[in-house]
């Protein structure tokens, strides 16, 4: 009779406990990334121009093209992104075609943006003048633009992360570095 009451019992068990589950799969996650606050260091040397960057980014030289100076890179080794600018002086050139250079090279990267915005930089006061390029997506680089005072300096700006893209995985530091980059046009000036 015992033996026929636990049968019974694990029976119930067995059919009450067989209940269809809503089971849903949670979506891949990524790590939640805390950003330092952000401050910023006045960056002059002997090129033309100053501006005010990230203290969490590293100012490094780089050789130019054809022994070009004042190229450089703004590192963001966290992010593990890197900001590509070079200099240019317009002497003897045609800034229409610098300006249409670089955006053909920004809108190479169309093919794979979802959505882009042009933005223009107009400070009369500081003379800057230029255009931003935010593209939206997993693209090479996220941010590009220039920077002239429509005389006789240009300078040229990319951001690329140092990782395949994947738009939701690079979102935060791609705004962490984007505010930081608005601020260094925001504060450039030529001496």
């Amino acid at each position: 009779m015992r033996i026929k009451t636990i049968f019974l019992a694990l029976g119930v068990l067995l059919l009450t406990s067989c209940e269809e589950e809503n089971y849903i799969p949670k979506p891949i996650g990524y790590a939640r990334i805390d950003f330092p606050a952000h401050e910023y260091q006045l960056h002059s040397n002997e090129c033309p121009f100053q501006f005010e960057h990230g203290v969490t980014s590293n100012y490094v030289e780089v050789q130019g093209k054809n022994g070009a100076s004042c190229w450089f890179n703004i590192e963001y080794p966290k992010q593990k992104a890197k900001v590509h600018f070079s200099y240019i002086p317009v002497e003897n050139q045609d800034i229409t075609k610098l300006v249409e250079d670089t955006r053909k090279l920004a809108m190479g990267h169309l093919t794979k943006a979802d959505d882009y915005e042009e933005n223009l930089v107009v400070d009369e006061g500081a003379k800057v003048y230029g255009i931003i390029y935010d593209f939206k997506g997993s693209t090479a680089s996220n941010m590009q633009f220039y920077l002239t005072d429509s005389v006789s300096h240009f300078v040229r700006g990319a951001l690329y992360f140092e990782v395949t893209p994947k738009a939701d995985s690079i979102a935060p530091a791609e705004k962490y570095i984007e505010d930081e980059l608005n601020h260094l046009i925001q504060t450039f000036t030529w001496k």
